[in-house]
C-alpha cells in the first residue's frame, strides 16, 4: 500500500475502532441488508444479480439499495428489492459534478440523505460494492452493524469486518463474491438483471416499425454515445458502417428498422451518424426523447445493439441480445475490458489492429472491421446459432 493511501486508509481504520461490529450474519438473520452502489450506470447494472442472491440466501431480510438517483430506473420493478434508497454520493460516478474531498465530507456528515439513514437506527448488514473509503465512512456513519467492503481497490476494508480482495479480472462478479461472504451459495449468472412490464413491452413494440409483408425485418438498436467521450466511436463513422449494412439486407431481400438512442447530449452525435448514413438508410433518432426503461424494453426485443462501452452494452446483455460493441479511444486494451466487463456470445467487441501511443483519437477500428462483425453477428442469427437467447 502505497504512502498516500496508507494516509487515507489510517483515519478510516481509526474511526473503525469506534464503530465495532455489533451484528454476525452467520449467527442470526440480518434483518435488513443495504447494498450502496452510488455509481455509474453500468456499474449499477453488472450489481443486479446480487439481490437475487442474498434474496435466496435470507428469504425474509429486507433488502435495501443505497443507490444514485439516476440510478432508480435500473432498479424498478426488481422483485428481489423491498426498498430503493437514494444516495447521490459525490464519488466514482460521473452524474455529480462535484466530487472533492470537501463535497464528500460534506456530503457524509450533512447531507440530508445521509441523516435520513442515520435516523433508521442502524442496519444489521452494508455492502460497499465498490469499496472505498467514502462508502465505508457512509456505513459507520448509517449505523451498520456489519461491514462488507474490497480490499486492494479504493480503501475502506479496515472500517469493514469482511472483504473480497480486488481483482480487476472479475470484478464483473465481484458483488456476487461479497454475496459469498455471507453464505450465499446459490447464485445466478454474472449478467445483469432488468425487469420489465408489460406496458413498457408494449410501449416498445409501438416504437419499432411494423415489419414488412414478405420481407424480414431486422431492429437494430444503437447507440452512440458513452459515459467518457474518449470511449464513444466517431459518429461519422457509425452511419458509414449503417449505410454498409442496410446494403447488405438488399441482397439478402431483408429490410431494416435502425433506432438510435442515448441522452439529451447525444443529440448531435446521433444527427451526425444519420446525416452519414445517407436518405436511404432506416434510421432514425430517439437521443434524448425516451425514459431510460423504454430504451430498456427497445432493447430486449433488438435482432442487433451497436454500442460502445457504455450503460447499452450491459442492457443488451442484460436480455443476451446479439452484441457488438466498439472498443477503442481511450480503451487500449481490449482485452482486459472484456475480462472486466465483457459477455460470452453473442456478444462481441471489435477492436483495432494496432495501437498508436498517446493517440486516442487514431485508436479505433475501421468501419469494415466493425461491418464484418455486424454481418457475422446478424448471419449467425439468421441460422440459428445462439437461438436459446431469442
Amino acid at each position: 500500500m502505497g504512502w498516500k493511501n496508507l494516509l487515507i486508509e489510517t483515519p478510516v481504520w481509526v474511526m473503525g475502532r469506534f464503530y465495532p461490529p455489533r451484528f454476525d450474519p452467520h449467527r442470526a438473520t440480518p434483518r435488513e441488508i443495504l447494498v450502496l452502489r452510488p455509481n455509474d450506470f453500468g456499474e449499477l447494472l453488472t450489481t443486479t444479480p446480487l439481490f437475487e442472491a442474498l434474496r435466496k440466501r435470507f428469504p425474509a431480510t429486507r433488502l435495501i439499495a443505497g443507490v444514485g438517483s439516476w440510478g432508480r430506473p435500473i432498479l424498478e420493478n426488481n422483485p428481489y428489492i423491498d426498498e430503493i434508497v437514494e444516495i447521490d454520493a459525490p464519488w466514482n460516478n460521473k452524474l455529480v459534478e462535484d466530487r472533492s474531498h470537501r463535497n464528500v465530507l460534506r456530503f457524509l456528515w450533512r447531507s440530508p440523505q445521509v441523516a435520513a439513514l442515520r435516523a433508521r437506527g442502524g442496519v444489521d448488514v452494508g455492502i460497499d460494492v465498490l469499496g472505498s473509503y467514502m462508502g465505508a465512512l457512509l456505513m459507520m456513519r448509517a449505523g451498520v452493524r456489519y461491514r462488507i467492503g474490497v480490499r486492494g481497490y479504493r480503501g475502506g476494508w479496515s472500517g469493514c469486518q469482511a472483504y473480497i480482495d480486488f481483482a480487476r479480472r472479475q470484478s464483473g462478479r465481484a458483488a456476487l463474491a461479497q454475496g459469498e461472504l455471507l453464505g450465499a451459495t446459490t447464485l445466478p449468472e454474472a449478467r445483469p438483471q432488468l425487469f420489465l412490464t408489460d406496458e413498457e413491452r408494449a410501449h416498445a413494440a409501438q416504437i419499432w416499425k411494423t415489419p414488412v409483408a414478405g420481407r424480414r425485418t431486422l431492429r437494430v438498436l444503437v447507440g452512440v454515445g458513452a459515459g467518457v467521450p474518449t470511449k464513444a466511436w466517431d459518429a461519422g463513422q457509425v452511419g458509414a458502417a449503417l449505410a454498409r449494412v442496410a446494403q447488405s439486407w438488399e441482397a439478402e431481400d431483408e429490410t431494416g428498422d435502425i433506432v438510435i438512442v442515448g441522452s439529451e447530449a447525444d443529440r448531435a452525435r446521433a444527427a451526425e451518424a444519420i446525416a452519414a448514413a445517407g436518405p436511404a438508410v432506416p434510421v432514425r433518432s430517439l437521443a434524448g426523447e425516451l425514459p431510460m426503461r423504454s430504451v430498456f424494453a427497445l432493447a430486449e426485443n433488438a435482432d442487433l445493439v451497436l454500442t460502445n462501452s457504455s450503460m447499452l452494452m450491459h442492457v443488451a446483455a442484460a436480455f443476451r441480445r446479439p452484441t457488438v460493441a466498439v472498443i477503442g479511444g481511450s480503451i487500449t486494451r481490449p482485452e482486459v475490458h472484456d475480462a472486466i466487463w465483457g459477455y460470452p456470445p453473442p456478444y462481441r467487441s471489435v477492436a483495432p489492429e494496432h495501437y498508436v501511443a498517446g493517440q486516442h483519437a487514431r485508436n479505433w477500428p475501421d468501419v469494415e472491421r466493425v461491418v464484418q462483425a455486424i454481418l457475422q453477428t446478424l448471419g449467425e442469427k439468421r441460422v440459428g446459432v445462439g437461438a436459446a437467447t431469442d
